[in-house]
């Protein structure tokens, strides 16, 4: 039986290091081919190829280096049965949504992981991290997905939650696709592999703003964000999206404006329902877009994305309020 063909991309983070032994420090390993030796097991069971995409902590990602990954896994598509990106922790969550958009139609999967340690900390998490990633990457499975310990989850339902090795990461609202034990069991809700057309539209509009309201937010504040003249605004609101009456001459400014303002929920499994009390159903008839259950991580990415895609006020409200990957619930 020949072996699945897996291309690894690295983009950063610690599972890239290694620490060196005589002096203790933490250093990039000198070549990503170096991952073999501290995984001999996989080549029997995998044939790996490794792409350079970037070597940055997760703090220094943005939307270009969303744009090279999809880039590369669109020019390498056919060649292999399953893509893992290696990528810090910190922003994984921006980017996996961001891969989610970009790369539509998928008929294999994208996993994403990284890890707390570098990769050959004896107690460290970055070899059981690659060896469950790269088990992931050939499943039946064909969506971007995030995997770290035992559980993959949906790519465009992820929040970091702790920097733990088994649960630093929850989808909370969205259970998790596949969860490695003793047996492997796989979540009926994820896409399965079938021929599907790749749909590469990597294009962000970068002009987008997250602001979280909280008790006597200053309007001096509200009115320098609208200074900067952003193209789109994700607001996290309190609850099922409730906001102070104060703030609503300042929303109608806004719309006013044309700028699309996308209501999220600070509640860690919110859910924006604008149709429960009549301020809400205000908030829909001056064009507020309800982000449903989505992360704001997510919906920040799916907004700069949205923008790039569509200009019509109508068009970017669809794209907000319909699921396309799986990243709210309809």
């Amino acid at each position: 039986m020949p072996r699945s063909k897996i291309a690894l991309l690295y983009v950063g983070g610690s599972i890239g290091m290694k620490v060196n032994q005589k002096t203790g420090r933490i250093e990039p390993l000198e070549s990503l081919s170096e991952v073999h030796r501290f995984l001999p097991e996989l080549q029997k069971e995998v044939s790996l190829q490794f792409f350079s995409v970037a070597n940055v902590g997760s703090s220094e990602i943005n939307s270009g280096h969303w744009i090279e990954i999809a880039q590369v896994i669109q020019a390498n598509y056919d060649e292999f049965d399953g893509f893992v990106v290696v990528h810090g922790t910190n922003t994984m969550s921006y980017t996996a949504s961001a891969l989610s958009f970009a790369l539509q139609g998928l008929s294999k999967p994208v996993i994403l992981t990284g890890a707390l340690l570098p990769i050959n900390d004896l107690v460290g998490d970055g070899r059981m991290n690659m060896v469950f990633a790269i088990r992931a990457a050939q499943l039946d499975i064909a969506e971007v997905c995030v995997c770290l310990g035992p559980h993959v989850y949906r790519g465009s339902r992820i929040k970091k939650v702790e920097a733990s090795f088994m649960e630093t990461f929850e989808s909370p609202n969205c259970g998790a696709l596949v969860d490695f034990s003793r047996e492997i069991r796989i979540a009926d809700h994820r896409i399965v592999r079938r021929k599907r057309t790749l749909e590469c539209k990597p294009s962000f509009d970068t002009n987008v703003i997250l602001l979280t309201v909280h008790p006597d937010m200053p309007k001096a504040f509200l009115e320098a964000a609208l200074a900067s003249d952003p193209h789109g605004i994700v607001l996290r609101t309190y609850g099922p999206g409730m906001l102070s009456k104060e703030l609503f001459p300042w929303l109608q400014t806004v719309t006013e404006k044309q700028i699309p303002i996308v209501i999220t929920s600070q509640a860690l499994r919110g859910k924006v329902d604008l149709h429960k009390y009549r301020k809400q159903l205000t908030l829909e008839q001056l064009g507020i877009i309800s982000g449903k259950d989505m992360t704001f991580e997510c919906a920040v990415v799916k907004l700069m994305w949205a923008l790039a895609q569509a200009k019509a006020p109508r068009r970017i409200r669809d794209l907000m309020e319909r699921s396309l990957v799986g990243e709210l619930e309809e």
